[in-house]
């Protein structure tokens, strides 16, 4: 192995995302990895390299993006660790080279296929779960995506830009603000969700930089970003439609219930809790629009709901890092009906889906699929001295209020 490819897979190791990969899959990273140099007045937009994974290795350079404002950043600046360009960076997306430097390129492929393979082979879900036929329409899927012939679900203009803004190291309540009012069907929810007695406000807001100020930045991101997720379960295909509904419907359910036990749980938040619950069964979305494109023809709705849920959890994998959301999320999609996941000792946000998942079950009796819950190590860190059914039960319904409002919130 050449003395260079060790030298990136020690720089690797500090960036993020390669920081979560094992040890060999960084080695393999790193193989891939080129240096590029760039000088001073030079320009690299985000469309020539998305299909590369860049990080500035020496010198400064200036992110330039569309109503966000430019930022300024140096190789020896915490942001040097984080990729300059998302994989679905907005047209016009540049850098404008402010010194010499020198740029890190790796394949993008190869690091998404390095993680999918780490969540899927973890959860054994290909080799356990899909069959022939499943494991074919899957990798249909992926081909399709790859070229550009099927897209992926993506989040709104507005919600895109509020993610970006959040997450610069200065943001700046006004700037959020004025994006959010861009757009009045969801500055209006928000402004429900800070006024609702979910919240607990001491006197009614109505502007955007109220609510924002109230709930604060990342709150106010989290809700963007769950709305903007539900918006996302919709077909015209006359069949397709009824299963669409169904999952969209116990999608919310999961949200609200994850919601309220999270108002209880200290250490997570209660609005990244919300968005885990929207997202978990988000695989269902391009693999209902697949079968819509394709025309694949089944023998009625039994037939689509076990090929959906063969695949959900491989092609949600696609979708969240899709998204850049973070790897807590990734978790979620995988282990979100895997009742005997053990995520370690703290409770975990997945931890919380699963729960939302076992209470839904015992609230609509359906109890021939539950596990016991004696052996739920999910439900061993909530209720660490009880639990039995009727007691989760118990602690669950005290937040029917909660669960209530929260869905109304989103809408049904």
């Amino acid at each position: 192995m050449s003395e260079a490819v060790i030298k990136l897979e020690q720089h690797i190791h500090k960036l993020m995302p390669f920081k979560d990969l094992p040890v060999g899959d960084r080695m393999k990273m790193a193989q891939t990895g080129q240096r590029i140099q760039k000088h001073l007045g030079d320009a690299m937009s985000a469309s020539e390299f998305k299909d590369h994974v860049i990080y500035l290795l020496s010198g400064k350079l200036e992110l330039c993006r569309r109503y966000i404002p430019s930022e300024l950043i140096s190789s020896d600046s915490p942001e040097s660790l984080k990729p300059l360009f998302s994989e679905r960076e907005d047209e016009g997306v540049h850098l404008l080279i402010q010194s010499n430097c020198e740029i890190l390129l790796f394949d993008r492929k190869l690091f998404n296929r390095l993680i999918e393979k780490e969540v899927i082979v973890d959860e054994r879900v290909l080799s356990r779960e899909m069959g022939h036929v499943e494991n074919s329409i899957y990798n249909e899927i992926m081909h399709s995506v790859e070229t550009g012939r099927l897209q992926l679900p993506s989040l709104p203009e507005i919600a895109l830009r509020i993610k970006k803004a959040v997450e610069q190291s200065d943001a700046d309540i006004e700037h959020v603000s004025k994006i959010m009012e861009l757009d009045p069907a969801l500055s209006a929810r928000l402004i429900k969700v800070a006024n609702s007695a979910l919240i607990r406000g001491v006197s009614p807001i109505h502007s955007m930089r109220d609510v924002i100020v109230r709930l604060g930045l990342k709150v106010t991101h989290n809700l963007v970003m769950s709305f903007s997720v539900a918006q996302l379960f919709k077909t015209e295909h006359a069949l397709l439609k009824k299963q669409m509904k169904t999952f969209y419907a116990h999608s919310i359910e999961i949200a609200a219930i994850s919601y309220a036990i999270g108002t209880h749980v200290r250490t997570l938040d209660a609005d990244e809790l919300l968005l885990a619950g929207l997202i978990h069964d988000i695989g269902v979305i391009p693999i209902i629009t697949h079968i819509e494109k394709t025309g694949l023809e089944f023998s009625g709705e039994a037939e689509i709901n076990s090929l959906i849920k063969s695949l959900r959890v491989a092609v949600g994998v696609m979708v969240v890092k899709s998204w850049d959301l973070p790897k807590e999320m990734l978790n979620v999609v995988s282990h979100a009906e895997h009742w005997h996941h053990d995520s370690g000792k703290a409770i975990k946000v997945e931890d919380v889906v699963i729960i939302a998942q076992i209470y839904d079950l015992l609230r609509r009796k359906q109890v021939a699929s539950l596990p016991d819950i004696n052996k739920v190590p999910a439900i061993q860190k909530l209720f660490p001295d009880k639990h039995d059914p009727v007691f989760a039960m118990e602690i669950l319904d005290q937040a029917r209020e909660e669960i209530s409002e929260m869905k109304g919130l989103l809408g049904i």
